[in-house]
């Protein structure tokens, strides 16, 4: 076996093992709802609550860990695809993210069906239908991703590995993002994006559309991606293992951090059912409320984490950007790729460029290619398809700006 070999073994056996612990805390959370608290003191429940709150992270961390190994392996972007696309006309890499989204979509609906996670509490089915927030953001996200040259998890990954242009693209995305959040630019997303919206009730399609069977719905999406997979042509990189197993494992990963926010979702009523007024109580539905991949937010609220630490509290979106950087580090030095690259001037106004405008759009759209494309979609949330769709027009858009540019020089 070649040195070069025995490395990937080493990263794959790490991530089949991210895998394994994600399912036993996944367990170890549900294990508590079976427990009868009628009788436990204070001390005890806050103990129990305390140690959920220490596995979640623990998951967000391991789940980040293998997102982060596997997209340094793989390489696998919506950016890369959208170029790919435009220069060389092939869809391996949208394939892959077919592939991610066919296993997210089933995982993620198989546990709503069976009671594992209530995604009716997600921010992508529950929030108001802010149409054109889900196309501006989604159209400046694309073209911003191209500009950078990744993704948001891609961005991260990069970063790293050393690149020191996706080091600025992830401080500009981080700067944009916060300013949308909490900051200068957050009036502008309140006050006229997000007050233009539509009266829906619900964004779960077989809500809008309840007439049509749930799982019709489910089985016309499954089916399309399916079809758009086997369509690759004979001589496309698609067909092999390493771009199926990539998009299936990071489909897997959305679907496994929906089961462990669903399971600790579930159990933190049933243990300390004084804390919460109900279903709608304000702190169930923002601290405990399902959740799974995204770095829109995740990434802001890492920064504020770092610099207001005494004031903060790690959450498993804050431990899953940790955790994609750790493992697309680890990843990186076991295979020999980690590597300081500094780039070109021009490069990096782009990488500054592309990250703030990534920033904006990814907090106004209500998610990135991974919040809104991955989980959001997984949910059949008619805004993530809106949101992502809005993704891939803008980063083919430019994608095409940028080759004209190029052919024009």
């Amino acid at each position: 076996m070649s040195k070069e070999k025995l490395r990937e073994g080493v990263v794959i056996a790490l991530i089949a093992a991210g895998f394994a612990v994600t399912l036993y805390l996944i367990f170890r959370i549900k294990s508590y709802a079976g427990l009868d608290f009628s009788a436990a003191s204070d001390d005890k429940i806050a103990m129990i609550k305390d140690s959920i709150h220490t596995i979640l992270v623990l998951g967000g961390l391991v789940i980040g860990g293998i997102m982060g190994a596997v997209v340094q392996r793989s390489k696998f972007c919506i950016a890369a695809a959208c170029h790919a696309r435009v220069t060389i006309g092939d869809l391996f890499q949208t394939r892959s993210y077919a592939m991610a989204l066919f296993v997210a979509i089933l995982g993620t609906q198989i546990l709503y069906k069976t009671g594992q996670v209530d995604i009716q509490y997600s921010i992508y089915v529950s929030s108001p239908f802010t149409w054109l927030s889900y196309i501006i953001g989604g159209l400046t996200f694309g073209i911003g991703i191209v500009y950078t040259g990744g993704c948001a998890s891609r961005i991260l990954v990069r970063a790293a590995e050393g690149d020191l242009g996706s080091m600025g693209s992830v401080m500009a995305f981080i700067l944009a993002s916060g300013a949308t959040l909490w900051g200068i630019l957050a009036y502008v997303r309140v006050d006229y994006l997000n007050s233009i919206t539509l009266g829906f009730k619900s964004q779960y399609l077989p809500e809008i559309f309840p007439s049509i069977p749930w799982w019709l719905i489910l089985l016309a999406l499954e089916i399309i991606l399916v079809v758009f997979m086997l369509m690759a042509p004979k001589d496309s990189e698609w067909w092999g293992w390493q771009w199926p197993a990539a998009g299936a494992a990071i489909g897997l990963t959305i679907v496994l951090a929906w089961w462990i926010n669903g399971a600790a979702h579930k159990a933190l009523p049933l243990i300390d059912s004084f804390s919460f007024t109900g279903p709608a109580d304000p702190a169930l539905l923002q601290k405990w409320r399902p959740k799974s991949l995204t770095f829109a937010l995740a990434d802001a609220e890492s920064f504020r984490y770092i610099i207001l630490w005494t004031g903060e509290t790690i959450n498993f979106a804050i431990a899953t950007v940790f955790g994609v950087l750790a493992g697309s580090f680890l990843a990186a030095r076991i295979s020999g790729t980690f590597n300081w690259v500094a780039p070109q001037l021009q490069q990096f106004k782009f990488n500054l460029f592309g990250g703030l405008l990534m920033g904006f759009g990814a907090v106004v759209g209500l998610g990135c290619n991974i919040g809104q494309g991955l989980s959001g979609i997984s949910t059949m949330s008619l805004g993530s398809i809106l949101t992502m769709t809005s993704i891939a027009l803008g980063a083919m858009a430019a994608a095409k700006f940028m080759l004209w540019q190029i052919m024009r020089d």
